[in-house]
């Protein structure tokens, strides 16, 4: 072999040695840096250098629950850190261990996992900060001052009782036998929530159908990008399978959104021609000085309620209200039909509670089928214990993040500035330690004299402090009111009790993984 081959096999080994030798040497003194070395202070899973954790959470949802939130709580206790590649997470479960964190005026940075969300929803409440997200939960909130709420009761009944049509069908199409019931619930919650923040005209049922599936599936990828550390680089995942088919769900929920604010504009206009038509509409908005301000006056969807905000001035876009708008249609169905569908099994399965429960309606509407009223709400008291013990052990939210702006004392570890803190909802309510025999479903934890010393941020389902949820509020009386619907005409059970407790996926939203099956019959008079 001649020199001059020699000399390039020299020399492509020499270039080929620096290309492997120059990032583990970075490698090499990153991991000795102060923030690598305070965050592997805290116990936590042995990470592989470059790829951290990533191949133990390689797994299907229901797996990654299991063991991001039951598994490593058992294991490492109450706070553990976790590597996703070269990015940590600080995960908690505990109320006292998150309470700095969630009462924290400073603290309220979505983590960057949110950010996968940005292409769809931009700048929206749900993901911005600081001045931009006060600024704007501050306009947003009128638009759940109870009185507006109130006015949605009828739609919750009318919705509800629609629902128990589509059951009564089910019925006889699968002959007493068991079917999946969470498709029916979430129809129900999606009408609901269209209703509600779109409007009656919310176009067809086809596009509807196609919104919902583009919307579910964002959910999804979004779970998956972030298991994917090289997905996390955006110049990687636009060109990706998954980053191509994003953009198309994107494209998709966009054209629809875009399509129900013109048509609402248009439709509004029409309707408020007259100097009066108009005054109501933008008082609807901003009046809450008075009783009935808004209960006499026409109920108005929460799109409508933002392109009043944007013509009286308030700086929104169209663009600001679309991304408003597929926010609260994302969160406000997506969580409503997870609580409501995990409910009815929790009953099923427990039948002595939905003894109970229906007790309670018959001794309230007697044989009476008439509508449920916010009155009657107040005083569903065993209803809403069991609908509390529901979203503890199935949160429709699983854990929330936050980004470390600034170094912070948790547990007695310094967790720096930059680290992603998750703090785990759904584990924190199945840790022993805050709630003893977390797996039991047992609807009197939750009776005032039980709640009594519990830990305040013991049970967050809508999380808690400065960033909760803006709509717990509408989602709870939706809630109640078309589950104490649907159990003053039904009766919900199992084929098979000893069968194994349902898996849940670990998604945006918690959500059974194949469906809950369950036997539908409508109750006997009484």
């Amino acid at each position: 072999m001649s020199e001059s081959v020699w000399t390039d096999w020299g020399s492509l080994a020499f270039k080929w040695l620096l290309l492997v030798t120059i990032p583990v040497l970075y490698y090499w003194i990153w991991s000795r840096s102060t923030f690598v070395q305070l965050v592997n202070a805290i116990p936590g899973p042995r990470p592989i250098p470059f790829l951290g954790n990533v191949l133990d959470l390689y797994v299907d949802r229901d797996e990654f629950l299991k063991i991001v939130h039951i598994d490593w709580i058992r294991k490492y206790g109450s706070i553990y850190r976790a590597w996703g590649g070269t990015r940590p997470v600080v995960v908690i479960s505990s109320p006292e261990l998150m309470e700095p964190i969630l009462v924290s005026q400073k603290l309220i940075t979505k983590a960057a996992e949110y950010s996968f969300l940005s292409t769809w929803l931009g700048e929206c409440m749900f993901l911005t900060t600081g001045t931009r997200w006060k600024n704007r939960r501050r306009l947003l909130t009128p638009a759940f001052h109870f009185q507006i709420l109130n006015s949605f009761v009828d739609v919750f009944n009318e919705k509800s009782f629609d629902c128990g049509r589509e059951f009564e069908r089910a019925i006889v199409q699968h002959g007493g036998k068991e079917f999946d019931v969470f498709p029916i619930i979430t129809q129900c919650a999606l009408d609901i929530i269209c209703e509600t923040s779109m409007g009656k005209q919310t176009r067809g049922e086809d596009e509807k159908a196609l919104y919902v599936q583009n919307l579910h599936r964002i959910g999804q990828i979004v779970m998956e990008r972030g298991i994917r550390p090289w997905l996390r680089l955006d110049w990687i995942y636009q060109f990706s399978a998954l980053g191509r088919e994003n953009k198309r769900c994107v494209k998709a929920l966009h054209n629809f959104t875009n399509k129900v604010i013109n048509d609402r504009r248009e439709a509004l206009q029409k309707e408020l021609s007259s100097p009066e038509s108009n005054n109501n509409f933008n008082n609807n908005y901003t009046d809450h000085s008075s009783n009935d301000s808004l209960t006499s006056k026409k109920r108005l969807a929460f799109l409508d309620l933002l392109i009043a905000a944007s013509e009286n001035g308030a700086n929104l876009s169209d663009d600001d209200i679309r991304e408003e708008v597929d926010t609260v249609m994302f969160a406000g169905h997506d969580t409503t039909a997870s609580a409501m569908t995990w409910f009815l099994y929790c009953l099923a399965m427990h039948p002595h509670h939905q003894d109970l429960v229906t007790e309670e309606l018959d001794q309230i509407f007697g044989d009476s089928d008439r509508p449920c009223t916010i009155q009657d709400v107040a005083e569903l008291k065993y209803l809403e214990c069991c609908i509390k013990e529901t979203l503890r052990l199935y949160p429709s939210v699983p854990a929330v993040m936050r980004y470390i702006t600034e170094d912070i004392h948790v547990g007695g570890y310094k967790i720096p500035a930059g680290v992603s803190v998750s703090l785990m909802i759904y584990g924190m309510h199945h840790n022993p330690l805050v709630y003893p025999d977390p797996q039991t479903f047992n609807p009197e934890r939750f009776l005032p004299e039980n709640v009594l010393g519990r830990h305040p941020y013991a049970f967050v389902p809508f999380s808690a402090g400065p960033r909760n949820c803006i709509g717990q509020k509408y989602g709870l009386l939706e809630i109640k009111i078309v589950l104490a619907n649907l159990l003053r005409r039904f009766r919900f059970s199992v084929a098979d009790p000893s069968k194994p407790m349902l898996i849940p996926s670990s998604e945006v939203v918690l959500k059974p993984k194949h469906g809950v099956p369950l036997i539908v019959s409508k109750r006997a008079a009484h």
